[in-house]
């Protein structure tokens, strides 16, 4: 490969990184989970897309498959906190219920 197209490729990931280190300080700093399960999700297709640039720039096939088996845990990850959160809130919301049922009784 030509020494402009390893530049732009080594410009790629230094961007990449850079957004994910971006991303993780959203993910740390909330405000709600929603905005930390999308961080999260942005850091897993910014990782799989560093790994696929990764691949072309040392001419290695195989990194190609390491990265959509990472897409896929990282999508699975997200979807299974999703589903606990949802039920963390349901449950929430059945206490919530319960608790006034309880105050209006007395």
């Amino acid at each position: 490969m030509t020494e402009i197209l390893h530049r732009v490729m080594e410009g790629a990931m230094l961007i990449l990184v850079i957004g994910i280190f971006l991303a993780f300080i959203r993910a740390v700093r909330g405000p709600r989970f929603t905005d930390r399960i999308v961080a999260i999700n942005m850091i897993g297709t910014m990782t799989s897309a560093i790994i696929c640039i990764l691949s072309g720039y040392l001419g290695q096939t195989s990194l190609v498959d390491v990265a959509l088996v990472y897409s896929l845990l990282s999508f699975l990850a997200v979807v299974i906190l999703c589903h606990v959160v949802t039920l963390h809130h349901k449950g929430r919301e059945l206490y919530l219920r319960r608790k006034e049922q309880e105050e209006k009784e007395k």
